[in-house]
């Protein structure tokens, strides 16, 4: 019985765990008989043979993509990364300081809904930024009382400076508050928190949102004004002049617009600047702008930039905005190529993905090859 007994586990073992390409269902022995016979040992499986390879169907659920990876790689690099087409609604480049809270749910269940935000996320220097509360019942603005108010400095080492208590005061259907944090004192660039404690008649409930601020000793440059243009490989370079104080890496952001003021394309300077008065050069890529039929003069607006400072918290100091604009010359359409986008680093992700035995086969077809 013991042998019998043995005999048994080591048929039940060898069918469960010998072929672990089977299904689990097909793993499990089935009771066996008496006598038990040994099954003579079967060949292994041979190896499996690679999987199909066939272009990515037509079509395909809604908001997925039907092309191989290639393809939409391709599709999704036909202009640089630092150089892209801008729309009417990517209100993020359009209106790069603005803020985006909402209404909110109280926290007591009264059917109450209040907003706490302010007229931007971005102080620097003297500018003052204006908070506001609006409380609504069934959609309706009503009276509350502010119990408590005040911003301060959100400071990871945990030593800010005291609090500044705000006050807020009626303004139309909204309370509002002004804060000047240059009354803080700060040396250079950080977040700051303003918090709200309201009664709206059935409870208390607090807010509270951060924005960002740079004291005047902390900004690290300053555009100055001083533009030229230039066509360079069939796109169109906006050189804009910038004052550096603080040496370092900066990125510079600046939309484009045509002759109708209608937005054209977005582009990204990125690069070490060092002390002293350079150039920003950024770059319009020629084929956004002939994809976009736009039509010259072009103008730029939403200039702005920002110092990265590794280390610190934020990361980004933060340069005033260019409040004017600058007019280009007016090139016609012939100046800009219709070349796409090419680099090495392109190709190289090109090659890479082309190596996936999975989607090669399906890629080559899509792209024509």
């Amino acid at each position: 019985m013991a042998v019998g007994g043995l005999i048994v586990a080591a048929t039940v073992w060898w069918l469960t765990a010998r072929d672990p390409l089977q299904p689990v269902e097909a793993r499990v022995a089935p009771a066996p008989a008496s006598p038990i016979a040994v099954p003579a040992r079967r060949a292994s499986p041979a190896a499996l043979p690679p999987p199909p390879v066939a272009a990515y169907p037509p079509g395909g659920p809604s908001g997925l993509s039907a092309d191989d990876p290639v393809t939409a790689y391709r599709k999704a690099n036909v202009y640089p990364p630092t150089s892209r087409p801008l729309t009417a609604d990517q209100l993020d480049l359009l209106r790069p300081g603005q803020r985006h809270e909402t209404l909110r749910p109280d926290d007591h269940g009264a059917g109450i809904t209040y907003l706490f935000t302010a007229d931007r996320y971005f102080v620097i220097g003297d500018d003052t930024l204006t908070a506001t509360l609006e409380v609504r019942r069934d959609g309706k603005p009503i009276p509350v009382t502010v119990t408590q108010a005040y911003a301060t400095v959100i400071d990871p080492a945990g030593h800010p400076p005291p609090p500044v208590p705000l006050a807020f005061a009626r303004n139309g259907a909204v309370l509002a508050a002004p804060l000047a944090p240059a009354r803080l004192d700060l040396p250079r660039q950080t977040a700051i928190g303003v918090y709200v404690e309201f009664d709206h008649g059935k409870g208390q409930q607090a807010a509270h949102f951060d924005f960002q601020y740079t004291p005047t000793r902390g900004i690290p440059a300053r555009f100055t004004g001083a533009f030229r243009d230039t066509i360079e490989a069939g796109s169109l370079v906006v050189h804009a002049g910038v004052a550096v104080d603080a040496p370092g890496h900066y990125v510079v952001d600046c939309n484009l617009f045509d002759a109708a003021d209608q937005p054209v394309a977005w582009s990204r300077f990125k690069g070490e600047l060092a002390a002293g008065v350079h150039e920003a050069d950024l770059l319009y890529f020629g084929k956004v702008i002939l994809d976009g039929h736009a039509r010259g003069p072009f103008h730029i607006g939403q200039l702005r930039g920002a110092r990265f400072a590794p280390g610190l918290d934020p990361d980004l100091e933060q340069m005033p905005p260019f409040a004017g604009s600058y007019t280009t010359a007016p090139y016609p359409p012939e100046a800009f190529s219709d070349a796409e986008y090419d680099s090495p680093d392109k190709q190289r992700m090109l090659d890479l993905l082309g190596q996936d035995r999975n989607h090669r086969g399906g890629a080559g077809r899509s792209a024509g090859n």
